[in-house]
């Protein structure tokens, strides 16, 4: 009955020690999207930059790690933000934070929704996506949607 109980102990101790001493697992897994080509998915991960400029004079560039973050360059503007986002199958959905700009001036919540578009990159095993064509929805009134090219940095 002694080793019974000891072992149980033993196994109690490793359990409860063993979350402090390995790395979250969902930390390690690299959000990928699914395309026609490569069913198993390809990593998203990386920065990117709006091949045009948007809403006027900015240039809008994102960066899908974890944390998110993008910036907006231009006209007079400097704007270093977050964002959060999320894959589901070939689409990337992203939720622009608002951020003030400084000098009086905001970069104004909105959402975004990317998809590979072009071609997959690399060798087998390490295939990479170069652009994303996105759609970017502002929550600002009197301002329509964007799509736009964003090519891997």
């Amino acid at each position: 009955m002694r080793h019974v109980i000891a072992r149980v102990l033993a196994a109690l101790i490793l359990v409860v020690a063993t979350p402090a001493t390995m790395p979250s697992l969902a930390q390690e897994i690299e959000p990928m999207v699914i395309v026609p080509d490569h069913p198993q998915g390809v990593p998203v991960s990386g920065c990117y930059t709006a091949t045009r400029d948007l809403f006027g004079p900015y240039r809008f560039g994102f960066c899908l790690h974890r944390p998110g973050s993008y910036s907006v360059r231009g006209g007079g503007v400097r704007c270093d933000g977050r964002m959060t986002w999320r894959t589901s199958g070939r689409d990337i959905i992203a939720d622009i934070h608002r951020v003030s700009c400084g000098g009086g001036v905001a970069w104004e919540r909105a959402s975004m929704n990317c998809r590979p578009a072009g071609r997959i990159f690399g060798r087998i095993g390490a295939f990479f996506i170069r652009d994303l064509r996105c759609t970017y929805f502002p929550t600002v009134r009197h301002q329509r949607q964007q799509t736009f090219t964003a090519r891997r940095n």
